[in-house]
């Protein structure tokens, strides 16, 4: 079958030809780009100094971002605003091309999860990165950011001198011990012996400073012209030299936080509820069970009766799972079926298909058994059985012995794989004016509140953006554009 078919006449009755095998390696490329280049900006602008590695790092990561932008772009005009219920479609159309040649045989060889678990993975590490990113652009401190490049260049010193004039003050409190920002003035000694020379700076301290009081400045000796930096740390002096943007103390509470709500989901998932595996060979011991699909059901997965986890309330709440599932028929027993995928708009497409639910017994995940459903028309869809499902439909010894046929192929049906397809104008007009947000956050080097208002400002372009696109979809098969599984 041809992966380049016309689709279905829209309401307004013209013919969209789609080439199907544009939106999955795109869609690839986004998911692989768009978690790399937030990762690689805020790390560089958390913990690095301005340096030819960070430009690097800032004009390659903005180039793959515009990349995915115009990706998104060029997919919502051409084929955007699909329903994830078309999108599945065509990804049934598309792996539904070597069908089986016998009903009474299974695969011998089963496709790996490679990219069905890269997407997710990406997704869930994009969000809190982008997250992490806006609030260090905002705290980001580029007072004096000329006057510091300047300084890096000449032959500075740091050493302590007296304030001689203090403006422009706002503190935090009435208290002398309060933190204040102020304009700060103090006198360099000449070069030539003569009058001292006076250097103003802008510096956000812990404590107020006044006429008399002594902080830490850099300045060049040899030319005090160039002006001069201070602080009442000495290793916030030191950071404004090497051009960090974010005070050490600050680096590693946003570096920590963004660890905890990345790094903890993701590896939870990763165990627990992801769909990777490897490719696997079909033997003797793997379990089979010819199935249709009938639709879809909400699963509630409970502790067993009888089990500590069951005599607990507490316990029983927190062990308890509702799933959306595809239900299975075969042999007079039903078994759901969850992968990674919108439940309803998958039941809907593959409702009425045939084939084997195969799994076996040692291939467990958290409390799923890893099972594969492989259809007639040569697709294989990765996903999980609840383990007291599929131990109860073994004890009722309904299961048949697998016949593996090295000939059969079959394809990985990939549901999610045209997400592209259901971008829409509104979504890129969004992710376009929180990119400029960012662009500029990162490209103006300027201290003052409208840092932290634009970073606002983009956070909250991203989340109506978002919402109202979600609520856009909400009929859109039963499933919100914001599911997690598709």
């Amino acid at each position: 079958m041809n992966r380049e078919w016309t689709m279905d006449k829209s309401a307004h009755g013209a013919v969209d030809v789609v080439d199907f095998q544009l939106f999955p390696r795109c869609g690839r490329f986004v998911a692989a780009a768009v978690p790399l280049a937030l990762v690689a900006l805020t790390a560089t602008w958390l913990f690095l100094g301005a340096s030819l590695v960070r430009s690097a790092v800032l004009w390659c990561s903005l180039a793959l971002l515009v990349s995915c932008l115009v990706i998104l772009g060029a997919s919502a005009v051409r084929g955007g605003g699909r329903s994830r219920r078309e999108t599945y479609r065509w990804a049934v159309q598309a792996a539904s091309v070597t069908p089986g040649r016998d009903e009474g045989t299974v695969p011998s060889q089963l496709n790996g999860t490679r990219w069905l678990s890269a997407r997710r993975a990406g997704a869930m590490v994009a969000v809190p990165t982008l997250l992490a990113l806006w609030v260090t652009l905002a705290a980001a401190d580029a007072r004096g950011t000329g006057t510091s490049s300047l300084l890096a260049e000449a032959d500075v010193v740091i050493e302590q001198r007296r304030v001689v004039k203090v403006d422009n003050e706002a503190a935090e409190g009435s208290s002398r011990f309060a933190a204040a920002t102020s304009d700060l003035t103090v006198l360099l000694p000449s070069p030539t012996g003569g009058r001292d020379v006076p250097a103003t700076f802008q510096a956000a301290t812990k404590r107020r400073l006044s006429v008399g009081s002594e902080l830490y400045v850099a300045y060049a000796p040899t030319h005090p012209e160039l002006g001069a930096i201070g602080d009442d740390q000495r290793e916030d002096v030191e950071r404004q030299l090497d051009g960090r943007a974010v005070q050490f103390g600050d680096a590693w509470t946003i570096a920590g936080f963004w660890a905890l709500a990345t790094l903890g989901p993701l590896i939870y998932w990763w165990r627990k509820e992801s769909v990777r595996r490897p490719p696997s060979t079909v033997g003797s011991d793997w379990k089979a069970l010819r199935v249709s699909v009938t639709g879809t059901v909400q699963h509630t997965d409970a502790p067993p009766a009888g089990s500590p986890e069951a005599a607990d309330e507490k316990k029983r709440r927190d062990n308890t799972r509702t799933l959306r599932c595809l239900v299975l028929e075969g042999r007079d027993q039903q078994v759901p079926f969850h992968s990674q995928m919108a439940g309803d708009s998958a039941g809907a497409v593959l409702t009425g298909a045939q084939g084997w639910l195969l799994w076996h017994p040692r291939r467990r995940r958290g409390r799923d058994v890893l099972a594969e459903l492989v259809g007639d028309d040569g697709w294989q869809l990765p996903g999980a059985v609840p383990m007291q499902v599929a131990e109860q439909v073994t004890e009722a010894d309904v299961m048949d012995t697998p016949h593996p046929d090295p000939e059969r192929r079959v394809q990985l049906l990939d549901l999610g794989t045209g997400w592209l397809a259901t971008a829409s104008v509104l979504l890129l007009e969004g992710i376009t004016v929180a990119l400029g947000c960012l662009t500029v956050l990162l490209l103006v080097p300027d201290s003052g509140a409208w840092r932290v208002w634009t970073a606002v400002g983009g956070v909250l372009v991203l989340l109506v953006t978002f919402t109202v696109y979600g609520f856009s979809r909400l009929d859109d098969g039963g499933d919100a554009a914001g599911s997690d599984r598709g």
